[in-house]
Formats: C-alpha cells, structure tokens, sequence
C-alpha cells in the first residue's frame, strides 16, 4: 500500500533511513529535528512493514516559463529485502500523479551515484543541473578585511547574487536559507562571504572536507579567489575545494510532466 507517513511512522522511517544511509549520524539527527514532515513523506508499506519511501519536498524553480513549483525527491530508498520488485518505480509513478493533482510541474532529483542516471531515464528524467569543482591552495597573498562569517542578517543579499546567475536555478525560501545557515553553522565550517565598498560580493558554504581540505560546496559571486583565500586563513587549511555552478559535471535530474523543454541548469545544497 503507498500512503503518506504519519506522526507515528517516524522510528519506522528513521530505521529505514539509517538501514540505506549508513553513517553521518548528526546530520540524520538534523534533518528529522529540522526538516522531516511525515506530510511529504511518501511510504510504500506491506502487512505493516515498510518497504521503501521517498521524501517529496516543495521547492520552486526558475526556468523559461517563470517561476513554478516543482518537486524535489529526496531520501529515494527501499529496503534490502524489497529490492528488485518494483516498489521505487511505483512510488515514483505515484508522485508524479500527485505533483500534477497539486500543480506541481515537474520532479528533480540528485542521484546519490552516476549508474542512477541510467535507471531515472527510464522515468522520463533528463540531466539538467551541472556544477563544476576546482581545487585552490593557500598562497601566501594578502588577504581582504572583507571576508568574515555570514548570518541571518545576509540572507537577503546572498539570495540577491543566488538569483542573479542567469538560466535555470532552483529558488529558495528564507526557511531554506535559514536551515542552511544553521547546518553548516552547526555541522560544517561556517558560511563566508567577502564584502566590498558595502555590499557582499561572494558567498560560500563551507564543510571541512577531510583532516587538510575544506570543501565550499556552493561558491557564489564574484573574486571567488580572494573569498577562498581568506576561508583558507580562518580556518587554518592549506586547500578548499571550490564549487561552482558552471555547467561542467552532470549533478541532477528532472522530469517535466509538460512540454517543457529541458535546459541546462544549477541546484545543489539541498542539505548534505
């Protein structure tokens, strides 16, 4: 049976959730104190044992027709024992059914390896959202006294240089900016930006990736180099790797449920 989750599903869906997400204990333990709503969260179920579920998040996106809600499938798993029998494929074809009674126009997901971009084909999504990566090291340079830590107090002026980047781009609400700030705040180095003659000229959201790399998984604006270097000072590391949103490597998918046509486009940070 596919239904939505209830408040009582909850250690049935964090059981399963930990069964096929292993590891990253305290961003599990964020995600269901901050985001996790059992009223998007799709469950495939039999005899009362859950099978598989899929989180189906309401976001809006920006493309050649305007701005218009989509929705965003994550945390797609199913039980070891319930593989290869189809439960992904019915859950996915009822989500899109859902999407078109509440409107939404279309369904985007990251696949968490590259062999699911081959298996999310045969539901009809596209690759649409790229990024790039590049590794900087720390040189021996000065350093602008613009650099420091972002807060809420930023969010409108980062969103301002977010949506400033031209094409298809995933929206984000201040809830999201909020949530965002406080997991890397929380769980990651921090969120810098670099300022210049009043206003915030680059942004980045920052983990540290490893024991010597830190790892700026969003990097948005402009003199991305000087913002990297002060990042790289603060926080006493000797290399960040930096992405951005240039159409390079194939992040993510989408299904329109109209005509739309697929163009290339950027969304990442949704989370971890």
């Amino acid at each position: 049976m596919i239904r939505f989750a209830q408040v009582s599903d909850q250690d049935a869906v964090i059981a399963l959730w930990k069964r096929c997400f292993p590891g990253d204990d305290d961003f599990r333990d964020w995600f269901f104190a901050q985001v996790y709503d059992p009223a998007v969260t799709l469950l495939d179920e039999e005899q009362g044992e859950l099978c598989a579920m899929v989180q189906m998040l309401p976001y809006q996106l920006r493309d050649a027709r305007g701005v218009r809600p989509v929705t965003y499938i994550y945390g797609a798993c199913t039980a070891p024992e319930y593989r290869r029998q189809h439960r992904m494929d019915r859950l996915l074809q009822h989500s899109f059914e859902l999407d078109r009674q509440k409107g939404s126009v279309a369904s985007i997901l990251i696949p968490q390896e590259e062999w699911l971009f081959g298996f999310y084909d045969q539901f009809g999504y596209q690759t649409a959202f790229y990024l790039d990566t590049a590794v900087m090291h720390r040189e021996d340079v000065p350093v602008s006294d613009g650099i420091r830590r972002m807060t809420a107090a930023d969010i409108p002026a980062m969103r301002e240089l977010y949506e400033a980047a031209p094409g298809v781009r995933l929206l984000r609400s201040d809830t999201d900016w909020k949530r965002q700030l406080e997991l890397f705040e929380r769980l990651g180095a921090g969120v810098y930006g670099l300022e210049a003659d009043g206003s915030l000229k680059s942004y980045a959201f920052v983990w540290q990736d490893g024991a010597e790399q830190l790892w700026a998984q969003e990097c948005c604006g402009a003199d991305t180099h000087m913002l990297a270097q002060g990042i790289l000072r603060d926080c006493a590391c000797q290399r960040i790797r930096m992405t951005s949103s240039k159409p390079v490597h194939k992040l993510g998918c989408i299904r329109y449920h109209d005509d739309t046509r697929v163009e290339p486009g950027y969304f990442n940070l949704l989370f971890n």
